[in-house]
């Protein structure tokens, strides 16, 4: 994410999130923060989303069936959040896995992502496995510095780890393509208000 961008997201992106339930660590609950649908939010991210060299990847990875961009949201992992439990992003998907993978999600930090704060827990290899995900299981800490992204392939295994911090949030800008293998219903309010290179791969599958 370039500086100013990511200077304007981690000022503004506090007025846009909402208060849900999340884990307390040591069990209960606490105050987590969220936002979904940015791009009814705000244009700050158009720019991110067309990143040159991330559809280049794309284009790769979901070759030959092309991509479709499918939304976008903010996550606070907050002081006390404990860890969600282990899944895949492929689940929504009520279809078969196909061989390609069916999502990929692009998660890019707004503040640093340290293992005190909650960093994400990504078990290697798991897309290739064909049994159900477990929680007991080894993983490795996706730690980054604010700015950088994370590329999860749907079927990855993982979760956001817990923010032992008194005073320090983890806060993410996540979005994803998907393959237009997969029929997805979603919204167009926003489509003529997106930039033409967005718009021509918002949900066009």
């Amino acid at each position: 994410m370039p500086g100013d961008m990511l200077t304007c997201a981690r000022e503004k992106c506090n007025s846009w999130l909402i208060d849900y339930d999340a884990r307390k660590i040591g069990g209960g609950k606490v105050r987590g923060r969220y936002k979904k649908g940015l791009l009814l939010a705000t244009r700050i991210f158009d720019d991110l989303f067309v990143d040159p060299l991330l559809l280049e990847t794309m284009e790769d990875l979901f070759a030959p069936h092309g991509f479709c961009f499918s939304g976008s949201s903010i996550k606070a992992v907050v002081p006390g959040e404990d860890s969600r439990r282990m899944h895949i992003d492929d689940k929504i998907f009520s279809e078969a896995r196909l061989p390609s993978p069916c999502m990929i999600n692009v998660l890019v930090a707004l503040d640093d992502f340290t293992m005190e704060t909650g960093a994400t827990h990504i078990v290697p290899g798991s897309h290739q496995w064909e049994e159900p995900v477990e929680e007991d299981v080894d993983y490795i800490s996706a730690e980054m510095k604010a700015g950088s992204a994370l590329l999860l392939h749907g079927a990855v295994w993982h979760r956001n780890g817990s923010n032992r911090t008194s005073d320090q949030e983890r806060r993410s800008v996540s979005f994803a393509y998907r393959t237009r293998q997969v029929h997805w219903d979603t919204s167009h309010d926003v489509i003529d208000e997106l930039p033409e290179k967005l718009r021509d791969i918002y949900c066009s599958g």
